[in-house]
């Protein structure tokens, strides 16, 4: 910890809520296993996954400037650290973590996850689906699934990302990892979309099947995302 750093609360629920509702730029970030999040986590929160490169997507998500209020199951004062070895201003964390929450009834959200396969069957014969590739800009140039729009990871909280989404497309994300899909959808959902499905293994998972999948190399065929009005 650094001298301009203050020492981390032990939050209550109560207290949680309290700090929200005075400063509504606090952040609350939910670092757990992946399979966590399809169980439920705190609304409006941005889950990381315990299996990821914790560091890499901190860096990615650029959100060192807002207060943070850290969820996990246990090791808090390790991710603490490591937030703020990444810059992050952590004020203080939950205790008991999410299982407190819930206990209390407090508003949760889940993820819907999806198996390679039934991503395929969908491409065919949903007419509302839309493919978000939240890999960077230049894995996607390197090859990416036909049909597919290329929102990168590091661009989404920009709320002008999410401008050209409708309430009616059945949405689904998937990013260079396993686990990197499962955190654009909380910052996604944080947005107010919630109609979002995750893909289980990520890109790797497409690329392992190929007789399943449109996958097309290109240098500078990138799709944007089109207004359907």
């Amino acid at each position: 910890m650094t001298d301009n750093q203050v020492q981390p609360l032990a939050f209550t629920v109560a207290d949680v809520l309290q700090r929200c509702a005075q400063q509504e730029d606090i952040i609350l970030i939910d670092i757990r296993p992946a399979d966590s999040f399809e169980a439920g986590y705190i609304t409006g929160s941005i889950a990381i996954c315990t299996e990821d490169n914790i560091a890499e997507c901190l860096q990615e998500l650029q959100l060192q400037a807002q207060p943070v209020i850290l969820i996990a199951n246990d090791n808090e004062a390790a991710y603490i650290s490591q937030l703020q070895q990444n810059g992050y201003q952590v004020i203080g964390y939950l205790k008991n973590g999410f299982a407190n929450w819930q206990m209390l009834n407090e508003p949760i959200d889940v993820l819907i996850a999806v198996e390679p396969d039934e991503l395929a069957m969908d491409i065919k014969f949903d007419e509302k689906l839309v493919l978000i590739d939240v890999r960077s800009e230049e894995a996607y140039d390197t090859i990416h699934l036909n049909e597919s729009a290329n929102i990168p990871f590091s661009n989404l909280n920009d709320p002008g990302s999410m401008a050209n989404f409708e309430e009616f497309q059945n949405i689904y994300i998937y990013g260079s990892n396993a686990y990197r899909g499962i955190t654009a959808c909380t910052l996604i959902k944080k947005q107010g979309i919630h109609n979002l499905r995750h893909l289980k293994g990520g890109w790797p998972a497409i690329e392992s099947l190929p007789a399943l999948f449109d996958i097309i190399k290109a240098d500078t065929n990138k799709k944007p995302l089109e207004n359907n009005n």
